[in-house]
């Protein structure tokens, strides 16, 4: 679910309609609505529980969509847009005695519905809220205000369709909504078939925190995203990053990073690793374009660990550090320098890797042997042991003793100046 943060607008909406019905309670006669400020103070009233149940998942819902794409001020000014024109029209065109928030409602429906569609799709879901909306004129225009919802379904849609074809016809970068799972799978799969299935599970789950999809006159092009590190506050990783074969070598690659990076330094974020592998399928490297894209950009590789992924697939790490980033000051340190391995752990992504947990303790290593053996018995290939520059330092003897090598290290991970070492041992 979105942050609560960026759909204040649509929170404040919805607790104001259950408040106003809580004091009110249902209004059963709308005979004292006779002005039009009256008639406009009646969108906060309504005739039954289920009248105002309607319009409030309506309206949050689609919030959770709108307010996130347009930014609080502007969607502010829609929906307050919708209700003077909606309770406008109703007025003026049959007369006083109508309440509730439905040309609120019909807005947001009507936005939710076109908004990010293609011309076609935008005809033909168009065409079905004609339809609901004349059916509404023909059978019910005696029993509910018909043109509260003609209006509200008519800027809404005209909101809509103005943002797909009067707007930018630059890409833009936005952020990822589960309407645009389908697409982004398929652009994934482009390139890999087993990364669209793994990426559309994840996405299904509700992984779509922190994802973005590149957008042109409401097609996908592409898709990207970050997810913050589980040690350090001010990394992140770049999540699933994929561009559309058919706009491949246009240059949009750098930009949807650098949208991302704009969006990152707003999080104050430091420094961005992306993951990525040289895994070949019949030969071709299927990654090649990507890497390239990163490097075009400005990353530069910091750690291979071969044969990680899979025996003659290595993992590869790239470094982007965010140039608009302003250092703090130096961390705090620790004092201890030894080692505590508590535990092995299947590598993510992985056939045959396993990594070592660790916790510091005043100095010397306690657990490793016992680690090694369960990774023997895990049947693993490798043992890899990710560590800061410092406590890499001080156990290095023991380590090397252990048959570990050091493969690599990324650069400034735990603060500027502080590595994270990567040891690997092969258990054969």
């Amino acid at each position: 679910m979105s942050d609560l943060r960026k759909i204040r607008v649509t929170l404040g909406l919805c607790v104001a309609l259950l408040l106003a019905f809580a004091v009110t309670g249902a209004t059963l006669s709308t005979a004292y609505l006779d002005t039009f400020p009256e008639a406009l103070a009646g969108v906060f009233r309504h005739g039954s529980t289920a009248h105002l149940g309607g319009n409030v998942l309506v309206i949050f819902f689609g919030g959770l969509y709108a307010e996130e794409r347009l930014g609080a001020v502007r969607f502010g000014i829609f929906i307050c847009a919708c209700a003077v024109l909606g309770t406008y029209a109703q007025y003026h065109l049959v007369g006083p005695n109508f309440v509730g928030a439905s040309s609120i409602s019909y807005g947001l429906l009507a936005y939710g519905v076109l908004a990010d569609r293609t011309p076609a799709k935008q005809s033909l879901f168009g065409a079905f809220l004609i339809l609901l909306v004349a059916l509404e004129w023909v059978y019910l225009s005696q029993a509910v205000a018909v043109y509260v919802h003609i209006s509200g379904a008519l800027l809404g849609g005209s909101l809509a369709m103005f943002e797909s074809f009067f707007g930018s016809k630059n890409p833009t970068l936005k952020p990822m909504q589960l309407q645009h799972v389908g697409r982004v799978v398929q652009i994934i799969a482009e390139t890999d078939d087993d990364d669209a299935h793994e990426a559309e599970a994840e996405f299904l789950d509700g992984g779509l925190e922190g994802m973005f999809v590149l957008m042109q006159k409401g097609e996908v092009l592409g898709v990207t995203g970050y997810s913050m590190d589980e040690q350090v506050h001010d990394i992140a990783w770049l999540s699933w990053t994929y561009l559309s074969g058919a706009h491949v070598g246009a240059g949009l690659g750098s930009q949807m990073l650098n949208d991302l990076l704009g969006k990152l330094k707003d999080l104050g974020i430091r420094k961005v690793f992306i993951a990525t592998s040289d895994y070949r399928d019949f030969g071709q490297d299927i990654y090649a374009a990507a890497h390239k894209m990163y490097e075009d950009f400005g990353a530069t590789v910091e750690l291979t660990v071969p044969d990680y992924h899979n025996k003659d697939e290595a993992k590869i790490v790239y470094g982007l550090k965010n140039p608009e980033y302003v250092e703090e000051g130096d961390a705090p340190t620790s004092d201890q320098t030894g080692l505590l391995i508590a535990g092995v752990e299947d590598e993510p992504e992985t056939v045959g890797a396993v990594g070592l947990r660790w916790e510091e303790r005043p100095v010397g290593i306690a657990g490793l042997d016992y680690a090694m053996e369960q990774a023997a018995k895990k049947n693993a290939r490798i043992v890899v042991l990710a560590l800061p520059g410092d406590l890499s330092a001080a156990n290095a003897v023991a380590l090397e003793t252990h048959s570990f090598k050091i493969c690599g290290e990324l650069k400034d991970y735990y603060q500027t100046g502080l590595h994270q070492v990567w040891w690997v041992c092969s258990v054969a």
